[in-house]
């Protein structure tokens, strides 16, 4: 019997949870749904299967099937099962590579063809050894020019590029008087607020993000560091108010009020960002960097490390200022990083290089934009019209559409 629709599943984050991937889940499948039998397998959701409509507090839905995990981390155990009880055309995964590579290169898929959105977040490669499940995919898709770029010099495999997205309507600049009265509200009127929305995870190196703001307040006694994080993360990679005690910087720093747990509505994430005159990323490397998108469709300028991703989304777009890499200069920062050697990085887990953000430069790049308020209105401006060009979903799901419309057709 033929089916009225095409069938899609899709391994990633569970759609209830506050993570990039969640989010980028949601948004796509949502997109999809109108087309498409569409079913997320969610590798840290447990409980029954729940069916659309799905309302969140904030009046936004999931509009496709959300079904829970089994007993193998990141459905290890279930994936075959389920591709054959829903009959799936298309299997897709959202999840960094490492987490699978111990299984995926040998599953059996049945007739499903299969696609991997991948990240790749750091130097000389994608984690030792995950090429493999990359060759073995029906179409691997990169979230970033420069992870396609590396994957294709470095292992010969052709992949596509499709972006993450963010939604411009509900993330979009506030007036000046619904920007003043949020800062009223949070105590922040003629403060210069430096903004971070980044979980307390090795790879973000919030570390450098307070280290660089100590530097950086003796010429601006006006500035506040606003972090969009749970200082009590089980996940941390260091005490966060203990770091910030060492610095005395407890009158300097504040914290939204997110937990680790419950994220944020979107339009309250929207009202976070237009608290912000800069957004910092002390970063190590990152995949993509949904936030940098959220930040830019809010007209927030940038300032971030200048490595992976964030000079095509950012530093192209003259949406923001990089940050050296510790010792070196910007000419010896490459565009794809192949087996470099630099005095900015050091070799990570899966042999992966991280890139080290230089402390003063970041300070600079920060006094930079604190001094030059046209700077900072002019790459505002240029980072929304990035997002309205290349990140919105209007742009987005296309893309994703016309993925699935050549894989069911053959």
């Amino acid at each position: 019997m033929s089916k009225d629709k095409k069938t899609i599943c899709w391994l990633s984050d569970s759609t209830t949870l506050p993570t990039g991937y969640a989010t980028m889940t949601l948004n796509i499948l949502n997109g999809l749904s109108k087309d498409y039998d569409c079913h997320q397998l969610a590798h840290n959701f447990t409980g029954q299967t729940l069916v659309p409509p799905i309302k969140f507090e904030d009046g936004s839905s999931i509009n496709f099937k959300l079904h829970g995990n089994g007993m193998r981390p990141y459905y290890e155990d279930l994936i075959g099962v389920k591709l054959k009880e829903l009959d799936a055309d298309v299997f897709v995964t959202l999840l960094d590579t490492f987490m699978v590579t111990p299984f995926f290169p040998n599953y059996n898929f049945g007739k499903a063809k299969t696609i991997f959105y991948f990240p790749s977040d750091g130097g000389s490669g994608i984690p030792l050894g995950c090429e493999n499940v990359l060759k073995k995919m029906d179409i691997p898709i990169a979230m970033a020019k420069f992870g396609q770029k590396q994957v294709e010099d470095m292992y010969g495999i052709k992949c596509r590029y499709i972006p993450h997205g963010v939604d411009s309507k509900m993330f979009h600049p506030l007036s000046i008087e619904e920007k003043l009265k949020l800062r009223q509200k949070f105590h922040l009127v003629d403060k210069f607020v430096i903004g971070v929305v980044a979980r307390n995870q090795g790879r973000k190196m919030l570390d450098r993000t307070l280290k660089a703001f100590k530097l950086f307040i003796d010429k601006a006694p006006n500035a506040v560091l606003l972090l969009h994080c749970d200082p009590n993360d089980p996940a941390a990679i260091f005490p966060m108010q203990k770091m910030i005690e060492r610095y005395k910087l407890q009158n300097r720093v504040l914290f939204t009020g997110m937990k680790y747990y419950k994220g944020f509505t979107y339009k309250e994430m929207n009202n976070v960002y237009n608290l912000f005159d800069v957004f910092l990323l002390t970063t190590s490397g990152e995949g993509f960097g949904v936030p940098l998108i959220e930040a830019m469709s809010c007209e927030i300028p940038i300032v971030a490390t200048d490595y992976t991703t964030t000079r095509e989304i950012v530093i192209d777009h003259n949406a923001g200022l990089p940050i050296n890499l510790v010792g070196t200069i910007k000419e010896e920062n490459p565009w794809v990083h192949e087996n470099e050697i630099l005095n900015g990085t050091l070799t990570g887990g899966w042999s992966v290089e991280r890139g080290i953000c230089d402390l003063k430069h970041c300070a600079e790049q920060l006094k930079l934009l604190y001094d030059n308020l046209n700077m900072r209105k002019e790459m505002g401006k240029n980072g929304r019209q990035a997002v309205l060009k290349e990140y919105d979903w209007s742009i987005v799901i296309p893309q994703w559409k016309k993925v699935m419309e050549e894989l069911t057709r053959l």
